[in-house]
């Protein structure tokens, strides 16, 4: 009989192989006479898609929400799918009469394995076993393991803890998202934890803009006597601000020339412990303080360093230390890096690494897996970015096992006039941990945020309590209040680690203060790019991470819903992670969190049903600034223009063409073209003479003011391979698929886009030319071969229909809003991307050809120019005209049968006084 251990990743496989002896390598296995070691890479199994437990699901509707499934299942996940077939067959092997359960020691990691044995069938839990550390796994680590293994049972509150997480995500994901997008018509995600992290940049953001500075003081005074010379600044209780300009110059003028006298003079020697070892997010916050990098690039770099250089251990912890059991690891480590990496180790202390140093071995501070280490010296071939993380990891483990900085601080408070000043100083005496900087000249790390404008200068006067205090000079400094300053992404992951501080409730605040906080480790990173890049919540500026109109239109329509609002709200996330942990803990029901969960779904999906549409804002959302007027600019009946359009709002007139040179605009070029001042190169822009080109967008400001310029361009648009355009809906690329031609973010975790131009519509082949031309124009057509489902045949155009979501849909003339009567046969004349038409030009209808085109030598026709020139026969005169040699000219524009008897509009030049 044979023992199977399942462990989360290879890696750890190979840990388990070398501590048991296990050699006999096989596909997607290890194997000898007593021991099978196989492992997951991460999640092989995910839950259902929506449509996949009922067809009715497919679409998103409004009306078939919420989607809540009588029973969760769970599927392969498509690029790990081998992996699983060969964990399934050797759950299936009879000579198996144990499995040992080896991932990683946390909620996550029992999730793992317990999805896994539930897909595969394996349901004998009396042969289930769990192994269970949070040590390094050494040789040593393993094989005590293998002697403490408990039933699997002991665990089962982590799986349902973890199961319960992965299913109220996945409720509040799908029936969230698609309640947004259809009650606000734009495509909308939401997260059970992403919108909670993005709240906290849409209320950056609006603290930042609400925010007014005031203007304060600060009084210094330069005091000497024959012990030296020392500055202080005024402070009264806590308070070290002056209010007004001229109480500031009154105690200045008090003060001056005057003696006063040195009122305490305190020494203290102090001790300042080294940092603690990096858990991910510290890393990641670290970096990108010191270096730039966003979270993503850290974890990436570190993920490197760990699987191809294999100088780190495993990055995704969020423990800061090692366990008891690691100390002959540390102590060989030491060794180890000493050689290469001298300068850093040669202050270490041999009896600090030793069990009894609980801030570096601490098993009660554990979780999933131990802190981040080095492992190995760097490779000489790694790159400059690698160097630096590797070098933050480094060094903190060097300081780990390196004494207390010792300093000593100095405080004196002087007095004179009856105001005080205080003086701070500091004096390292033993730099202890501190060296380790000091070795490459670095700032020190855990340095500590100083007093407003309160420097500690080295040395001080040795002064004592009654020393004279002349006043030598003193000066007078003008400040403003500041606002919070912008994120980082620093800043973000610190927020997101312990948000204690958006929260009311003492209780909650425990929570936020133990190891929960918004995300985890392995998953912050990708909560912050997905608000970036996918969602398009939040913008990069430099380092500083902004929420767009988008993200605050979310969040404030969420807030405006007596349920909903739970979702834009760090304090209400934290009961949800509360209850969690309870359950994690044995303390809590996991069926009494999901129906709260379940009952919490079915409530919202109400709101969004019941309450009326001025709750979800204009049904055309903000998609930048005005560059004239800093309004917001919206989408109109048909173009993009600013909403400070109505005279008691400013009757600003900025507008931006939703076509330009016949191609659409999309609201994902006007937002880049609103944020960066241009877009592109973008495809599909086609010339008067018919001529496809590239071009660029610009924003460009003259004497008239801001106009968007449409700049020809010899690169073209930056697409995949296979891309047909950008997605009208999300930005994203569409490509071709079996039944379609589609977004390529149509899976969740890329926004879950459904924009599609399906292969086949009313029985008509819709080739990727068609759709091509549907993306550049918004409308394609007319063809004559479509069939209706009584099967005739009929002929019509095609179009894109922001209204309805961007979906294809039939353009009629008849259902177009007629802008006059045809002169020639007497039927309607409609609007049409490039002219002005007659609705009866099907042969049926009389095939009357007449047209006014929207663009007369280089000069936009309006709607209002059409409709005079059909009611009158003739325009006023009209500006802007450029002919064919560049020059501009006017003219009324006539309509006048040509020799054929064609109706046509021509130029009237005879009345032009220009």
């Amino acid at each position: 009989m044979k023992t199977l251990i399942l462990t989360e990743k290879p890696s750890v496989a190979r840990d388990f192989a070398s501590a048991l002896n296990v050699r006999g390598g096989k596909k997607g296995y290890l194997e000898d006479d007593d021991y099978i070691i196989t492992w997951a890479v991460g999640h092989l199994v995910e839950l259902l898609e929506p449509e996949e437990y009922d067809a009715k699901w497919k679409k998103w509707h409004l009306n078939t929400l919420p989607i809540i499934p009588e029973q969760f299942r769970y599927k392969p996940i498509e690029r790990t799918g081998d992996q699983l077939g060969v964990i399934e067959e050797l759950l299936k092997d009879a000579a198996i009469d144990t499995v040992i359960i080896a991932t990683d020691a946390g909620r996550e990691g029992e999730v793992i394995a317990r999805t896994i044995l539930l897909h595969s069938g394996f349901t004998d839990t009396a042969k289930i076993k769990r192994f269970w550390t949070s040590q390094a796994l050494t040789p040593q680590v393993v094989r005590e393991g293998m002697t403490e293994l408990r039933p699997a049972a002991d665990y089962d509150r982590l799986w349902k803890a973890g199961q319960c997480r992965q299913i109220a995500d996945w409720l509040v994901g799908m029936n969230g998202s698609r309640a947004a997008t259809i009650r606000m018509n734009d495509l909308f995600t939401v997260g059970r934890v992403q919108t909670a992290v993005l709240s906290l940049l849409v209320d950056r953001r609006r603290e930042r803009e609400d925010f007014k500075p005031e203007p304060y003081w600060i009084l210094r005074a330069c005091f000497v006597n024959e012990k030296g010379l020392w500055w202080g600044i005024w402070f009264k209780k806590s308070q070290t601000r002056i209010n007004t300009e001229a109480e500031a110059n009154q105690m200045q003028e008090k003060i001056a020339a005057q003696t006063g006298a040195v009122k305490s003079a305190k020494k203290q020697k102090k001790r300042q412990p080294p940092p603690p070892l990096y858990s991910l997010t510290d890393l990641q916050q670290e970096a990108n303080k010191k270096f730039g990098l966003s979270a993503e690039q850290t974890l990436n770099i570190a993920q490197g360093l760990y699987e191809t250089r294999k100088c780190l251990s495993y990055p995704r912890t969020d423990s800061k230390v090692l366990g008891s059991k690691n100390v002959d690891m540390a102590k060989n480590l030491v060794k180890k890096l000493s050689k290469p990496y001298g300068k850093y180790f040669a202050g270490v202390g041999e009896k600090l690494i030793r069990a009894s140093n609980k801030r570096v071995f601490n098993d009660a501070k554990l979780t999933d897996h131990h802190a981040l280490i080095p492992l190995a010296p760097l490779p000489g071939n790694a790159n400059p970015e690698e160097e630096r993380v590797y070098q933050l990891v480094l060094k903190r483990f060097a300081a780990a096992f390196h004494p207390d900085c010792e300093y000593e601080q100095t405080e004196i408070i002087t007095t004179v006039e009856k105001e005080t000043f205080r003086t701070k100083g500091k004096r390292i005496l033993k730099p202890g941990w501190q060296a380790v900087y000091e070795a490459d000249g670095d700032q020190k790390d855990g340095d500590q945020k100083k007093d407003e404008g309160e420097a500690e200068p080295e040395n001080l006067p040795p002064l004592d309590k009654g020393d004279p205090a002349p006043v030598k000079e003193s000066k007078i400094d003008k400040k403003k209040t500041t606002p919070p300053p912008e994120y980082t992404e620093a800043l973000l992951l610190k927020d997101m680690t312990n948000p204690g501080r958006y929260v009311s409730e003492d209780e909650l605040k425990r929570v936020y203060r133990g190891d929960v906080g918004l995300g985890t480790q392995a998953t912050r990173a990708q909560i912050i790019e997905k608000l970036l890049d996918r969602r398009g919540y939040a913008k990069r500026e430099k380092r500083h991470l902004i929420a767009t109109d988008k993200g605050c239109r979310l969040i404030d329509t969420l807030r405006q819903l007596k349920m909903a609002h739970i979702l834009a709200s760090a304090e209400e996330t934290a009961r949800w992670e509360m209850q969690l942990h309870q359950i994690a803990q044995g303390q809590g029901e996991d069926k009494e969190f999901l129906d709260g969960i379940k009952n919490f779904i079915i409530q919202t999906i109400e709101e969004f049903k019941v309450n009326p549409q001025t709750v979800f804002g204009p049904s055309h959302a903000a998609l930048g600034k005005c560059p004239e007027c800093g309004g917001n600019i919206i989408r109109g009946k048909k173009d993009y223009g600013c909403s400070k359009w109505r005279k008691e709002d400013g009757a600003c007139r900025f507008v931006i063409r939703s076509r330009m040179s016949d191609r659409l605009i999309t609201p994902s070029v006007i937002s880049d073209m609103l944020s960066r001042k241009a877009a592109g190169p973008l495809d599909g822009f086609l010339s008067e003479d018919g001529e496809l080109f590239s071009a660029v967008l610009k924003l460009v400001k003259d004497e008239d003011g801001w106009r968007v310029e449409v700049e020809p361009s010899d690169i073209p648009q930056n697409l995949s391979e296979n891309s047909l355009g950008e997605c009208p809906a999300c930005g994203g690329e569409v490509v071709e698929g079996t039944k379609g031609y589609g977004c390529s973010n149509w899976r969740r975790d890329d926004g879950g886009c459904i924009f599609t131009i399906w292969k086949v519509i009313a029985g008509k082949e819709i080739t990727p030319d068609i759709a091509k031309e549907l993306l550049w124009r918004g409308e394609a057509g007319p063809f004559d071969d479509f069939i209706s489902k009584a099967g005739k045949p009929f002929s019509t155009r095609l179009k894109l229909d922001q209204k309805s979501g961007w979906r294809v849909q039939f353009d009629f003339p008849e259902n177009r809003d007629p802008i006059g009567k045809c002169p020639v046969c007497g039927g309607n004349v409609v609007e049409s991307p490039k002219a002005y038409g007659c609705a009866n030009w099907r042969d049926e209808d009389g095939s009357c050809k007449f047209t006014i085109w929207k663009v007369v030598a280089q000069r936009e026709i309006s709607v209002k120019n059409a409709t005079h020139l059909l009611e009158e026969g003739v325009t006023d005169i009209l500006f802007g005209f450029i002919s064919r040699k560049g020059n501009a000219f006017s003219a009324r524009l006539r309509l006048q049968a040509d020799e054929t008897g064609l109706l046509k509009t021509i130029f009237d030049f005879s009345d032009n006084p220009y």
